[in-house]
């Protein structure tokens, strides 16, 4: 039995256990249901969500996850989880039990920066609980963690806007099963998503005089914390959308003319409390905005052509047909765009349902709001007029990636179908035929369009039996919830239970493949010509630098064995890195890993490339390259002309040199020399590092714009680098700032209203 297993299911009946609530009914169905999602690792005695059986297309690991013909298909839409978000929750895990902060990522890039890359969420509750768990356990435990938590936020969400408990499990199903959370639950993204619906419960008691502020300061300063930035910007655009709709266009007014009230109004609440959100954050966000600016990332962005409305009209399609360009899981994906970034199937019965409450609920400005804020997330996730461009033009919302902006109607569309199963289940409720009519009609007229568009794809493709399955369940579910309007209001309630499950099945079917099970000890194995390379060792001690040819060895799964290696696969990449990558050897790409294409730089010398590894059989790219280990995984070649990592500048008679010991972000050498000379460390110059000789800070050049080099006098001594990110100081005392207030946050606050 995997060990997640009974672990979740008392986790599910934990609030029982504790204090009986209405909240525990939430709870335990989010919780299995979200434990059916996770049930391909679940299944498995060892199993974790993972999708690194793309590990089997790349040496060297592709000899030794072959010989496991059980194991999931590589599912190509979630590279950059094997690639690097499970690497960096492995460094994070272990630079936190060694007892060191994770400031410093020296095996990608000749060293970056990780405290401060945007992604690496150092500080986020969830993968610090991940820190401490056994890595099965944490694997298993941080997504479904952040199911329930987005689950539990949309169902209080859909409380707060007055609908009854039982039509609120709706919105709890809905949200996280979701194509949007769903296909970014392993992501740090992920940890954004699910406090979404939380900042809008906060907002929504802002809006309505009750004391919210706290709470939102509360929860922006996690969301900044959670390792995606760019959601977070998009929830306070999405927010603020929420409360002009909401009310706040009457300036510092609110519905029924009462006043904002509290010091400073409705909007003097919303960006304070924005503002100490902020400060809790600025431990992480500060040190990551001095490497914004003067990263790849900001510097090489590019603004995208605008969308179509022929190709929005297609995109959107999967709306309805969850799987209408194929899947990765099954190999035969040939969409135009990346799966997960198009994956937005919320439910067969989700539309019609949300027309009926939009329908019913358009006299309340509650209610108008929430289908506000849907339609501009709907148009600016499709970059379509008016929104695109106003998006353009926001400062910082202009480059981040605007279909992120799809969970603001997957939570929208939540919300209002929760409104209108409120609606269904009541006998009053007749007018909850016209949404679910229209919606219905508007559901099998997109099912059509699809068909008209894609049959021949299909065909070629021999997908058409899969797409009729699809189109048999949707169809047939919109068809079962026309002819319940004919039921009597008892009988829908009995029915309540069945279409719950329903939905849940719905959304289970269409998403279950999106995180395949993979079995622990297949993440990241350790290959015969890995556990050779680690063996190695090169000049003085020091472990040579690594490289590979073409696609080979990716640099952050390299990192999980402790190599350290010239190529990058990072959100964040320093520019001045970057720019020396694509002159001496091959091209660059703001954010993606590119491989290696030249072998002839003098570059991989000064790095200090001593190894690089290549597919089995492959020949050496230079002539001087040592064949040490030939293996039916890859073969291994030395380069004997690298330099040390550390080493006396070229044509400088310097003495001995010897590392007394290196880790992340710090290097101790013990140096002697006869004269003045100049010491060379390979390693890769970024603000932050700091120079210190026999305990007295001396100045740290930057050689050649990538290295760093210190002028030494005669003597004898011992020289310590460290790496502390800038703005890490300030950015404390700026959190520390924060907790006070959010402590006295509550002077800001509006005194409740007395009926």
């Amino acid at each position: 039995m995997n060990p997640g297993l009974p672990l979740l299911l008392l986790a599910c009946l934990l609030p029982w256990l504790i204090r009986r609530r209405e909240a525990t009914v939430a709870w335990a169905l989010i919780g299995v249901v979200s434990m059916a999602l996770l049930w391909p690792a679940l299944s498995r005695v060892d199993g974790i969500p993972s999708p690194s059986a793309t590990l089997e297309r790349l040496e060297p690991w592709k000899a030794t996850l072959a010989v496991d013909a059980n194991g999931p298909p590589p599912s190509g839409g979630l590279d950059d989880v094997t690639f690097q978000v499970e690497p960096w929750l492995l460094f994070l895990r272990h630079e936190l039990r060694a007892g060191r902060l994770p400031l410093w990522n020296p095996h990608q890039s000749s060293g970056t920066p990780y405290w401060a890359n945007g992604s690496s969420a150092p500080l986020f509750p969830l993968h610090l609980l991940f820190a401490l768990l056994p890595v099965q356990l944490g694997f298993l435990l941080l997504p479904w963690l952040r199911l329930v938590i987005g689950g539990l936020g949309a169902w209080w969400l859909a409380r707060e806007l007055d609908v009854d408990h039982p039509s609120a499990l709706l919105a709890g199903l809905l949200f996280p099963l979701s194509g949007r959370l769903v296909g970014f639950l392993l992501y740090p993204m992920g940890n954004a998503l699910c406090l979404v619906p939380w900042i809008f419960v906060a907002c929504e008691r802002l809006a309505s005089r009750r004391r919210g502020g706290r709470l939102l300061a509360g929860l922006t300063g996690l969301q900044l914390l959670a390792g995606h930035p760019e959601t977070a910007v998009m929830t306070a655009l999405l927010s603020a959308v929420y409360l002009l709709a909401r009310g706040g266009w009457r300036g510092l007014r609110l519905v029924g003319g009462q006043d904002g009230g509290g010091s400073g109004g409705l909007w003097g609440r919303f960006a304070a409390a924005w503002a100490v959100g902020g400060a809790l954050a600025a431990i992480q966000i500060l040190p990551l905005a001095f490497y914004l600016f003067s990263s790849t990332r900001w510097s090489a962005w590019q603004p995208s052509e605008p969308m179509s409305l022929v190709l929005a009209g297609r995109v959107a399609l999967r709306f309805f047909l969850p799987d209408a360009w194929g899947h990765p899981a099954t190999g035969d994906f040939w969409g135009p765009f990346n799966f997960v970034s198009t994956t937005i199937y919320c439910g067969a019965l989700t539309l019609p349902l949300a027309l009926a409450g939009a329908v019913l609920e358009r006299r309340d400005r509650r209610w108008l709001a929430v289908v506000a804020m849907t339609l501009f997330a709907l148009l600016g996730a499709f970059r379509l007029p008016p929104v695109e461009p106003l998006l353009m033009i926001l400062p910082v919302v202009q480059k981040g990636l605007h279909h992120y902006l799809a969970f603001g109607f997957s939570l929208g569309l939540a919300l209002l179908a929760s409104a209108g199963l409120s609606r269904w289940l009541r006998a009053q409720a007749g007018g909850a035929a016209t949404g679910v009519v229209a919606g219905s009609i508007l559901t099998f007229a997109a099912l059509a369009s699809g068909w008209w568009v894609w049959a021949g794809e299909w065909a070629e493709r021999g997908q058409t039996g899969r797409q009729a399955m699809a189109t048999v369940v949707t169809g047939g579910l919109v068809l079962l919830l026309l002819a319940s309007l004919r039921a009597s209001s008892r009988a829908r309630w009995r029915w309540l239970p069945l279409l719950l499950s329903l939905v849940a099945a719905d959304l289970w079917w269409a998403h279950h493949r999106a995180n395949p099970g993979l079995s622990a000890a297949r993440l990241y194995p350790r290959s015969e010509a890995l556990a050779w390379l680690e063996g190695q060792s090169g000049q003085g001690g020091e472990p040579g630098r690594i490289t590979a040819t073409s696609f080979a060895l990716r640099p952050n799964a390299a990192m999980v064995h402790g190599l350290h290696d010239v190529r990058g696969d990072d959100s964040l990449k320093l520019a001045h890195y970057e720019k020396l990558y694509g002159e001496e050897f091959g091209r660059t790409h703001p954010t993606f890993f590119r491989p290696m294409e030249r072998w002839d730089s003098p570059w991989l010398d000064r790095l200090g490339v001593r190894w690089v590894l290549a597919p089995s059989g492959a020949a050496a790219r230079a002539a001087d390259w040592r064949l040490r280990y030939d293996g039916q995984d890859a073969r291994l070649f030395e380069r004997p002309s690298a330099l040390p990592l550390v080493r006396w500048l070229p044509g400088e008679s310097g003495g001995l040199l010897r590392v007394v010991s290196r880790a992340p972000g710090r290097w101790r050498v013990a140096w002697t020399t006869q004269q003045p000379a100049r010491l060379v460390v390979a390693e890769t110059w970024a603000p932050g590092w700091r120079a210190r000789v026999d305990g007295r800070a001396v100045d740290l050049a930057r050689l050649d714009e990538v290295l760093m080099a210190i002028d030494l006098e005669a003597g004898e001594g011992e020289l310590e680098l460290t790496y502390r990110p800038p703005g890490l100081v300030w950015g404390a005392l700026l959190s520390a700032l924060g907790l006070v207030a959010l402590v006295g946050f509550a002077r800001l606050e509006p005194r409740p209203a007395v009926d």
